[in-house]
């Protein structure tokens, strides 16, 4: 995976992938992230993309 530009750290809490900048990421960046991984929840607020880990499947 290629991080967006002005991408400073990448980090996990917990789960999560946390990518920040020093300056807010532009819709372009958190759009990158959502092309590179289709399959998970990512959400964008100014200086921090997190990608979210897909929710695990309660066994019966």
């Amino acid at each position: 995976m290629t991080w967006p530009v002005g991408t400073e750290m990448a980090s996990f809490t917990g789960d999560a992938l946390v990518l920040t900048s020093a300056t807010d990421f532009d819709t372009s960046a958190a759009d990158h992230v959502r092309h590179q991984l289709p399959h998970r929840h990512v959400t964008h607020d100014g200086d921090v993309i997190t990608v979210w880990p897909r929710p695990h499947r309660d066994r019966p």
